[in-house]
């Protein structure tokens, strides 16, 4: 979301005059703030928040446009007089406890009592991630505006594998990302392609424990844990295969960056998926939560390589219009419009 706003700077900046406001405080720079005013809150539990209402007081008169900001920031964006508010959905799981729901639900009927107050428009990256607001927060369906991201970047990149040399996976190491699957279907082509190495992109909470199971494989030498990549684009690039198992997406910006570069991509099942490959459909492995299923399919598709690298090289030109910054911005600055 951090990207995506930096984005906005870069289209905005000469038409409007732009700020963004972060909870709490960030260690990198992540703006060009010759562009746009950043500031940000301090570290607490409370304290941010009453940071926040009174610099929404201060910029009440402008529009706010919520990155994912939950039932509390709306909540009190609107309570300190904001009239113009859009509110954009990144994200499918809203609690993670039946405590959290019943707390966060009560926010939520909060915020819609006070949407009399100001004008609220609600906008979602994915027809999946609009269902799931309107099913579990509010019987409202957000127009959906994908994500963009920066495609030239990577079909500057776009080749047609040939050969299936080397496996990867990018993104954060972390529960729901399932990357022991990736290294467990990489162990079942391992011992027939002696060639065949898997390269994991990326760092989190559960590198200890993957480091663990890499070391305990009798194919440790050719499992590459990377770490995070500065250069995503010619990562992918070097790939062959990419395979993206997680259990939840709203989006999923990684599985579309590496189809713009012609990259073969297998992943789960998740609904959101299937708005990015449209009618194809042999890229989907199945539930992560069934890995028989997914193993079968796996190496049913792969036996047939270069055919499922001449469709992932087909599919990258539906990608790009999907995901290309100018339409996004286009569509975001027609709702800016509006209010």
């Amino acid at each position: 979301m951090e990207l995506g706003v930096r984005y906005y700077s870069e289209y905005f900046y000469r038409k409007r005059r732009l700020y963004t406001y972060g909870i709490r405080p960030t260690w990198k720079q992540i703006f060009d703030e010759s562009k746009i005013t950043v500031e940000a809150g301090e570290s607490g539990k409370v304290r941010p928040y009453w940071q926040y209402f009174r610099y929404v007081r201060q910029h009440r008169d402008g529009i706010f446009h919520l990155q994912n900001g939950g039932p509390v920031l709306l909540a009190l964006t609107l309570l300190a007089g904001v009239q113009r508010t859009i509110y954009h959905i990144h994200g499918t799981i809203y609690w993670k406890s039946a405590i959290q729901k019943i707390y966060l639900k009560a926010v939520w009927l909060l915020s819609r009592l006070l949407m009399m107050r100001g004008e609220v428009s609600f906008i979602a990256n994915s027809h999946y991630s609009a269902n799931i607001f309107r099913d579990k927060v509010m019987p409202v369906l957000p127009p959906v505006v994908y994500n963009c991201i920066d495609t030239q970047k990577f079909t500057a990149l776009k080749t047609l594998r040939t050969q299936l040399r080397r496996i990867g996976y990018a993104g954060r190491l972390w529960n729901g990302k399932n990357v022991d699957l990736v290294i467990r279907l990489f162990e079942e082509i391992a011992d027939t392609n002696p060639d065949i190495e898997l390269h994991i992109a990326g760092d989190g909470p559960l590198r200890p424990e993957l480091e663990a199971q890499i070391s305990k494989s009798p194919f440790a030498d050719r499992i590459k844990l990377l770490g995070y990549i500065q250069n995503i684009p010619e990562f992918y690039a070097s790939m062959d295969l990419f395979l993206f198992l997680s259990a939840y997406e709203s989006y999923g910006n990684v599985i579309a960056e590496s189809i713009l570069t012609g990259l073969p991509t297998l992943t789960s099942n998740v609904p959101v998926f299937e708005e990015i490959y449209g009618h194809e459909k042999d890229f989907i492995l199945g539930d992560p939560a069934h890995y028989d299923q997914i193993k079968d399919n796996f190496l049913s598709i792969i036996r047939d390589f270069p055919s499922l690298a001449q469709k992932a090289f087909a599919l990258s030109e539906s990608v790009e219009q999907q995901c290309n910054i100018e339409n996004h911005m286009r569509q975001i600055e027609s709702y800016y419009e509006k209010h």
